[in-house]
């Protein structure tokens, strides 16, 4: 006579199996949005520090004259010459549009928004683009002149261009969850020496951690993933 299963032993059998899977399936999911998020991360990295190389040996070191006023025209072509021809089939955000919607779209790691409105604007040098693998590119080109009394109080601010450039990169485009240090990442262009680092790339490793923290704005998770050998590990704040 063959023996079988009775239908307690396999509801118990399904039921076992179904336990081990609800308990192990969102590690597993965790973990692969945690590669993925690396892998993408790495991805744009690369991107960032090729253009930073080929753009100026296609058009010659970036310069601005001291005395240059931001200027619409000015910053417009700066980007079509010097960003745009070295990514991926790049879709410039129209002028003035907001790909985000109304509101700020960004938050930081510990739940507050970041007040920086995320829009093309050639007049503040800035610009906002998606490539054909749906990374979203937002870069800053100007820095502030700042003056000080004798007294080392600040007197004025001067808004001018600059060859240290920050670029926010969104791995996932306008696509939630759009905090910094989980789908959002801060990086600096130095077009001085033609090198692209993260956020936060000088700074010691206790200063790192903190500011990759639940408690923190997320601005040097990309320095953090970077110093941990490109991974995310069990301390980050995901």
């Amino acid at each position: 006579m063959k023996k079988a299963f009775t239908l307690a032993e396999v509801l118990i059998t399904l039921g076992i199996i179904g336990i081990v899977a609800a308990m192990t399936m969102p590690m597993l999911i965790g973990k692969y949005k945690k590669q993925v998020t690396v892998t993408q991360l790495k991805k744009a990295y690369t991107v960032l520090s090729q253009m930073a190389l080929r753009s100026q040996e296609d058009n010659g070191p970036v310069y601005f004259s001291n005395s240059e006023q931001l200027d619409s025209a000015v910053a417009e072509n700066f980007f079509k010459l010097y960003w745009l021809p070295y990514f991926n089939s790049p879709t410039v955000a129209k002028e003035g549009t907001k790909p985000y919607g109304e509101g700020s779209p960004w938050k930081f790691l510990k739940g507050t928004k970041m007040t920086t409105t995320i829009v093309t604007q050639y007049s503040a040098g800035r610009l906002f683009f998606t490539t054909n693998d749906g990374t979203s590119y937002f870069v800053f080109m100007m820095e502030w002149d700042v003056e000080y009394d004798e007294d080392g109080n600040e007197v004025s601010e001067t808004p001018m261009y600059g060859t240290k450039q920050t670029v926010y990169v969104d791995l996932n485009g306008i696509k939630p969850p759009n905090i910094i240090g989980r789908d959002v990442f801060k990086f600096t262009v130095f077009f001085d020496n033609n090198i692209v680092r993260p956020e936060g790339y000088d700074k010691t490793e206790q200063q790192i951690n903190e500011n990759c923290s639940h408690t923190s704005s997320g601005d040097y998770c990309a320095a953090k993933i970077m110093n941990d050998g490109w991974e995310i590990k069990d301390d980050y704040p995901w």
